[in-house]
């Protein structure tokens, strides 16, 4: 999945990451949102530039993963995406000193992941930060994965602690939890 992800053109993964943020914007979870957290783009994932530019543009405050502990889960900070660094995991996130924001007032977090299926099941780097994190939010956070339509597979290997996304988003459709549709009426 890697691999095949990796050889998207930088150019069409680059279309495709901006119909996926006109898809989501799209959405009344997105447009209901005050808060949202994003991703940094690592490697050929999703970009989300787009988005957090839209977001700022429609006045939502942005907020971005941070590891702070040695636990899984990881903490959301506000910055401005150009004060984003390489953390331990090099992962770009918030500065140390960049504020923290609870999770109970994120409304909307981006989930990057290797693949997923339409049961909500995703597939992420195997060290369960997102799984964990997406445990402590609370369930009125909408949870939406960021897939090009090549990610989208029958299932994906689960286990207890995994947690579903709400939706997932491609450059083609929305996928709604437990509809294989995907006919973007989300």
């Amino acid at each position: 999945m890697l691999a095949g992800r990796a050889r998207l053109p930088p150019h069409e993964r680059t279309v495709a990451s901006r119909a996926i943020a006109e898809r989501l914007g799209s959405l009344p979870a997105w447009r209901a949102a005050r808060t949202v957290a994003l991703y940094a783009s690592m490697g050929a994932e999703v970009e989300t530039a787009d988005l957090a530019r839209r977001a700022l543009l429609e006045g939502k405050r942005v907020v971005w993963p941070r590891l702070a502990t040695r636990e899984p889960a990881m903490e959301f900070a506000e910055c401005a995406a150009a004060d984003l660094a390489a953390g331990a995991t090099r992962a770009l996130e918030p500065p140390a000193t960049a504020p923290v924001v609870p999770g109970r007032e994120v409304d909307l977090v981006a989930v990057p992941g290797i693949a997923f299926d339409t049961r909500g099941g995703r597939l992420g780097r195997g060290r369960g930060h997102y799984d964990a994190t997406l445990a402590r939010l609370p369930r009125s956070a909408f949870r939406v994965g960021l897939a090009f339509e090549s990610q989208i597979v029958p299932a994906v290997p689960t286990e207890p602690h995994d947690e579903r996304l709400d939706a997932l988003v491609t450059e083609t459709r929305v996928l709604h939890a437990g509809d294989a549709r995907g006919d973007g009426r989300g």
